[in-house]
Parts: structure tokens; C-alpha cells; sequence
């Protein structure tokens, strides 16, 4: 792909307004590739990247035909990253954008698919679903994907979201996906 995601990175400043936010490790592109495959992409896809960190899994959905990728970082560090690695991305099919804010506070109103790799804690993964809860059309498509979900109990005080997938790779790597519900079923 012609970038440079490895390493890790400790944040030495901003854990953002819950102060949970995670250090950035990276993913395997493997495990990235198979979690992306278990969803079906459109052309009319914008996906949020949350704790985008260099850059790895957007650079993965950006080769994908789909309208547009938006990282979302914390830390200024790494979306300095990710921007020269979205610039010099082989195969890119999508637009991308890096943003340097807090997943609980970013404005997701084009958002149709959310990726996770447990980039923070469980005040955040409330904060960002209230969040999209309040500025999401729900009778909308919807599609979040949470790899390593940590807190996915979190997810269960949100009724209009239900798990399609809930994956144990070989790996021991546990992956869900969840869909908003069918409006009927959320009386």
C-alpha cells in the first residue's frame, strides 16, 4: 500500500474529554482486510475511522469503491501520520479526510459506517453512540464495526442497534458488527 503504519505511539498529552482514549497500537492488515470483508460496502459509503491512529485502516477502506473515509484522532501526532500516508496511499478508490478531534464531540451526520479497533473507553463508546443517536437520520442505513470490543455492553443501552455478526477470529480476536434495527422494532 506504500505506507507506514507500524509502531506504536503514547500519548503524552490529550486523552480526550473522558480522558480514556487508548495508546495507539497498530492492527495487522490481515485482521483489518477480514473484519472490512464482513461487511458490504456501497458507493454511497462514508466510514469513520474512530482512533484513526496512522492511518492503516483508513488507507484499507480508501481502496475500497466507496464515496469517502474520514479519520478521527486525538492525537495531533498521529493524523500528521496519517495524512502523508493517506497522500502517498497505493490504489486509493476513496477520498480521505483526517480529523484531529474527539471521537465524543466529531460531527458524524455523514457518517453510514463506524469502524472501532477499541480505541478508547467506555465513557467514550457511550459519548460517540449518544452522539450518533442524536444526529443520525436512524431510519438511515448504519453499520458499526467494533474489533476488540471491550465495552460492547455499552452498546446494549442503545435499543436501536442490534449485533449481526459477532466473530471470534482464530486469533481470539472478537469482532461485531451492528446494524440499526428496523424502525418497526423500536417501540
Amino acid at each position: 500500500m506504500n505506507v507506514n503504519t507500524r509502531g506504536s505511539v503514547y500519548f503524552k498529552k490529550s486523552r480526550g474529554i473522558h480522558h480514556d482514549a487508548f495508546d495507539f497500537e497498530t492492527s495487522a492488515h490481515t485482521t483489518i482486510s477480514k473484519t472490512i470483508r464482513l461487511v458490504r460496502l456501497f458507493s454511497y459509503d462514508v466510514v469513520f475511522v474512530l482512533g484513526c491512529g496512522k492511518g492503516r485502516a483508513v488507507c484499507h477502506f480508501a481502496r475500497q469503491h466507496i464515496r469517502k473515509v474520514v479519520g478521527i484522532e486525538i492525537s495531533e501526532e498521529l493524523c500528521q501520520i496519517a495524512r502523508v500516508n493517506a497522500k502517498v496511499l497505493r490504489g486509493r478508490k476513496a477520498d480521505i479526510e483526517i480529523w484531529n478531534t474527539d471521537a465524543a464531540l466529531a460531527d458524524f451526520n455523514e457518517g453510514t459506517i463506524f469502524f472501532m479497533f477499541n480505541p478508547f473507553g467506555e465513557q467514550t463508546v457511550r459519548a460517540v453512540l449518544q452522539n450518533i443517536e442524536k444526529n443520525h437520520d436512524l431510519t438511515k442505513p448504519l453499520t458499526i464495526i467494533y474489533a476488540r470490543p471491550l465495552y460492547s455492553n455499552v452498546f446494549n443501552e442503545f435499543p436501536w442497534l442490534e449485533v449481526i455478526y459477532d466473530y471470534e477470529r482464530v486469533s481470539g480476536l472478537r469482532v461485531m458488527v451492528y446494524h440499526i434495527k428496523v424502525k418497526a422494532n423500536l417501540s
